[in-house]
């Protein structure tokens, strides 16, 4: 494993480069590269937040953890929490669920919310309505709701509803 060697190839107007290394050398050097070749694209880098699955996994260690044969499960259980971080840890739980392949869709449903949180489908549609306005969760059109970047990152701040 320790012999692991990425491969890049970008090609931008009539510049082509290759980079080939240690993923996370290649990853600073196509950062690098794309700052000077897309001026445009550092401004947005150093304003833009995103979520990154191996370190959003690492900053919610004390929440959830992984093996093979569970897959993703919670560390604590949800009556220690508000039914809003609870509603919160669940939809972020099937975002990176969904992120490593092990589900269908990022998102979740409030009737396994209320199934998960054992509270009632009022309740945690009350909260939902509240989570929903705060913008840490999107509703699609099918009923279903998706944890949105700013959810994810007001949870890992502690910045979400408590008891």
């Amino acid at each position: 494993m320790g012999d692991e060697t990425l491969k890049v190839s970008i090609q931008y107007r009539d510049v082509r480069i290759d980079f080939e290394g240690k993923p996370e050398d290649v990853y600073r050097s196509v950062i690098s590269f794309m700052e000077k070749a897309i001026p445009s694209y550092s401004l947005a880098s150093r304003i833009a937040y995103s979520v990154d699955i191996q370190n959003l996994i690492e900053k919610l260690k004390d929440y959830l953890a992984y093996n093979q044969a569970e897959g993703i499960f919670l560390l604590k259980p949800l009556n220690t929490l508000s039914v809003s971080e609870a509603i919160m840890l669940l939809c972020i739980k099937r975002y990176i669920e969904h992120g490593l392949g092990l589900a269908e869709s990022p998102s979740i449903n409030a009737s396994e919310l209320a199934k998960n949180i054992a509270k009632s489908e009022k309740t945690i549609s009350g909260k939902l309505s509240l989570i929903l306005r705060k913008g840490y969760i999107r509703r699609l059109d099918r009923g279903d709701y998706v944890v949105t970047t700013l959810g994810i990152k007001e949870f890992v701040e502690g910045k979400v509803e408590r008891k």
